[in-house]
């Protein structure tokens, strides 16, 4: 296995010079949690949340409107919360 390989080079680097490749692969670990993050929003921004959508409907069938201040016509934005779950 490449671990393997790798933890058996390392014997053979000086004492003083490992902190460099620590280093090295750290930030570079880092980098690839970092690309790795910003995949994941991207490639779901445009998909509807449909546990959140239900939620929604639920609040709305209750009567709690509290967190839909910006909802000119509850009406119709139920209608469409309910086309894009279907």
């Amino acid at each position: 296995m490449i671990q393997d390989d790798i933890i058996n080079e390392l014997q053979y680097i000086p004492e003083a010079k490992l902190i460099e490749i620590y280093d090295l692969i750290h930030y570079f670990r880092l980098g690839l949690n970092n690309e790795a993050e910003k995949q994941i929003p991207q490639e779901n921004n445009f998909e509807i949340d449909k546990a959140m959508c239900l939620s929604a409907l639920e609040k709305i069938k209750q009567g709690d409107f509290s967190s839909f201040s910006e909802i000119d016509d509850v009406n119709a934005y139920i209608e469409k919360l309910r086309h894009e779950i279907n």
